[in-house]
């Protein structure tokens, strides 16, 4: 098979970052000079299963992807993996898998920190892996490229449910399942007026209510208590911080000395941000631009670090979303980066973190439930970083599970969609594709 004959196969499964802000897998194959593929098996959120989940059961499966990648793209291939998660290193080295392992800090899963502790290089500012030879991807994206070379495309995504729910658990779930099935299957919440976060307690997205649909980026559905500290600082309006932080924010200077991309040697000082956004007369263009560079990994906030309760990670995210929208693109210096002499006494260590947060009592590995049956979805059209993809189906057409239902447009970045279930197509919008199951 030829890189490009790979490229194609992967760009029509509709492959794209299993997490994060789904990048689709196929623009990335089409890197060239690249020597090293990292397969990020970190899983640093508190409370997350997943990546384990399939390294476990799905071993022999990835090994044997990786080395169909690492044959093709020319490259070597290592597995990220933390050194607490044993039974994952000890099954990929089983089935003839080569690992780096992790120590247990938050948060070693960003790429930049993981290539840094897989193959000593550090991604410079405002770049990308591949400026440094290298792609990284999570396991389960590894997963859906396997099941691309066989033809097969992505339907589904394992998610875990769990928090403060009676049964957790890990599911293969159709794209395109309303949350709120998925809680109600793990037993329902165990609180009163609960939130729903699609993703990790310190980077995922918290919803008031479970009606919103898995997609290819989701890897847990969390229920926590609405009156949590999580809850109150993701539903804050930033317009309320940044008032806060012309009296609250006292410049200690906290959230810069436990911010993972400053401790790796970015010139990043989320305090000076907080104090540019307060004050108008402070805000120096490269400053601001500098919000660019958070990994939003959300260790300044005060769940970990403001003792003042700010969060200046939701106001780098007001910054890098204005500046998007605008269509800037910063420029930084290109310089030589090294790791900051401090960094090996500022990491934050995971179970310091799991007793600030208080999450202990929801830290259950959960089982592996299989497939989850579904009755109707309603399949995004944008699923990824880019453009929604087009419909090219009808309203009351038949589709089988794994058929192309809408595709990337021309000359877009994008992602083709498929039905995730076998069924009547009931409904199409500008957003969605619902599909009602055979039979029902």
């Amino acid at each position: 098979m030829t890189k490009d004959e790979l490229t194609e196969l992967v760009r029509h499964a509709g492959v794209v970052g299993a997490g994060g802000a789904g990048f689709p897998t196929h623009v990335k194959l089409q890197a060239t000079d690249i020597d090293t593929y990292v397969i990020n098996g970190a899983e640093c959120e508190p409370l997350l299963y997943v990546d384990q989940t399939l390294m476990l059961n799905w071993a022999s499966y990835l090994i044997a992807a990786s080395k169909a990648m690492s044959s093709v793209m020319g490259c070597k291939v290592v597995f990220g993996v933390k050194q607490k998660h044993g039974d994952c290193i000890s099954a990929l080295q089983a089935a003839g898998g080569d690992v780096c392992v992790l120590g247990d800090y938050y948060p070693a899963g960003d790429e930049v920190i993981l290539l840094h502790e897989c193959v000593g290089r550090i991604v410079p500012e405002g770049g990308l892996p591949l400026h440094v030879g290298a792609i990284v991807n999570n396991v389960e994206t590894l997963y859906n490229i396997g099941r691309a070379l066989e033809g097969k495309p992505v339907t589904h995504s394992f998610v875990q449910v769990g928090g403060a729910v009676l049964s957790p658990g890990v599911w293969s779930v159709p794209l395109g399942v309303e949350a709120s099935k998925l809680v109600e299957a793990a037993g329902g919440p165990t609180v009163d007026e609960p939130v729903f976060v699609d993703g990790g307690p310190m980077m995922g997205q918290y919803h008031k209510d479970a009606n919103f649909p898995v997609t290819k980026m989701t890897k847990a559905i969390l229920v926590l208590p609405s009156n949590s500290a999580f809850a109150r600082y993701e539903n804050m309006p930033v317009s309320v911080m940044l008032r806060q932080a012309r009296v609250a924010c006292c410049q200690c200077s906290e959230c810069t000395m436990v911010c993972s991309r400053y401790l790796i040697g970015y010139d990043l000082r989320p305090h000076k941000i907080m104090q540019a956004m307060a004050y108008e007369s402070m805000r120096l263009p490269e400053i601001v631009q500098s919000a660019m560079l958070c990994s939003e990994c959300n260790l300044c906030s005060g769940l970990y670090a403001c003792p003042m309760h700010l969060s200046p990670r939701r106001v780098n995210q007001v910054i890098k979303g204005a500046m998007r929208q605008q269509g800037v693109k910063p420029q930084f210096e290109k310089k030589a980066i090294y790791p900051r002499a401090e960094r090996p006494f500022r990491l934050v260590p995971t179970k310091r973190l799991m007793s600030r947060l208080g999450l202990g009592t929801y830290d259950v590995h959960p089982p592996f439930n299989g497939e989850f049956v579904a009755e109707r979805v309603k399949i995004p059209l944008k699923q990824h970083t880019g453009a929604p993809s087009i419909p090219v189906v009808s309203l009351h057409d038949e589709v089988q599970e794994g058929d192309l239902i809408a595709k990337l447009p021309d000359n877009a970045l994008g992602a083709n969609v498929h039905a995730s279930i076998s069924g009547l197509v009931e409904e199409i919008t500008s957003e969605y594709i619902a599909i009602r199951a055979s039979g029902l």
